[in-house]
């Protein structure tokens, strides 16, 4: 039994895509397509795909054969014609397709990057900074002013002197007019030239409107800053992004697996031979009584199939529990 289940389990991981280049294995390939609003299962988009080229096929060959009324002729042309329908909606999908995985991949390395940057201490940030803006140029670099979410500095670009000013800011919480006003005034203290305003967040329209009317203070959100880091190669390399990918999937398998245990229980053999029982009696006492019937049917074969998978899982789990330590080890 054991080896039977292991064969099981290889047969299933070359399946799902567990090789080398995961980034493009088929498990990878149905979550970057997968969309929230998009509950299809996957062999119900396969489903899908195949009924719209069929009918589009026939439509092809059917507007042809009642213009030319020749069968042959209508065949041939309405082949070609979808063919080349075909070969047009591949590339349109590989597109669609690189677009949404690069949109994931980003999305996924962006939230990576943003949860480090909001755990940083602000020593740490200061470093992270300097890091950052060194990769631009930037040198000479002195701690101004450090507050529990918010960091000043002070840098040299190309002989001017630039103020940067840091907040680590929730999603929710936009920098106002206000602080602009106060970062505007620390430029002018410290007789620097331009200021950098940064945020893990966003500023109010009026931040915005505020700074149309004056240039001396660049304003970097969220989005922006996230952009920054990715072009100075800060972001998770490759390897590290199909490792989230790997725990994200991962973890909505074991959901599933949850839901599965708890559907094929064995304390609910006996409620679903109670219940198919009891919709059995009351059709014939209704007017839906192909309905209860059919439901009643559904619910034995639930059963059925409950009771041959815990036999299956117990005979697993005997084996599994004949495995010690010492066995795990010389099996390394």
């Amino acid at each position: 039994m054991k080896k039977i289940d292991d064969f099981f389990r290889f047969l299933s991981k070359q399946i799902k895509g567990y090789n080398k280049d995961r980034g493009n294995s088929l498990r990878f390939r149905n979550y970057y397509t997968s969309v929230k609003e998009d509950k299809r299962s996957h062999i119900a988009k396969i489903f899908d795909y195949c009924i719209w080229r069929i009918v589009t096929f026939f439509i092809i060959f059917l507007y042809i054969y009642l213009n030319t009324r020749r069968l042959f002729l209508s065949i041939i042309l309405a082949t070609v014609s979808f063919t080349i329908i075909h070969g047009l909606a591949i590339t349109g999908r590989k597109r669609k397709f690189n677009s949404m995985k690069n949109q994931k991949r980003r999305h996924i390395a962006s939230q990576r990057v943003y949860s480090e940057i909001m755990n940083k201490t602000v020593y740490e940030m200061k470093d992270y900074i300097e890091d950052l803006f060194s990769s631009m140029g930037f040198k000479d670099f002195n701690l101004e002013q450090s507050h529990e979410r918010s960091i000043v500095l002070s840098t040299m670009y190309k002989e001017e002197k630039i103020m940067i000013l840091f907040n680590m800011y929730k999603n929710d919480f936009d920098v106002e007019l206000k602080e602009v006003k106060e970062f505007n005034n620390m430029i002018v203290e410290n007789k620097a030239k331009k200021g950098i305003l940064i945020t893990t967040s966003d500023f109010t329209n009026d931040s915005y409107n505020h700074i149309d009317k004056d240039s001396s203070i660049l304003l970097i959100n969220k989005d922006k800053l996230l952009r920054i880091i990715e072009d100075n190669g800060l972001f998770p390399n490759a390897e590290e992004i199909d490792e989230m990918i790997e725990n994200k999937i991962s973890k909505k398998e074991k959901i599933w697996a949850k839901y599965k245990q708890s559907a094929l229980s064995k304390n609910n053999i006996k409620k679903y031979i109670v219940l198919s029982i009891y919709l059995a009696i009351a059709a014939w006492y209704t007017q839906y009584t192909v309905y209860y019937m059919i439901i009643s049917s559904f619910i034995l074969a639930l059963t059925l199939i409950n009771f041959l998978f815990n036999i299956f899982r117990k005979n697993t789990i005997e084996e599994k529990q004949e495995t010690n330590l010492e066995e795990l080890l010389n099996d390394m």
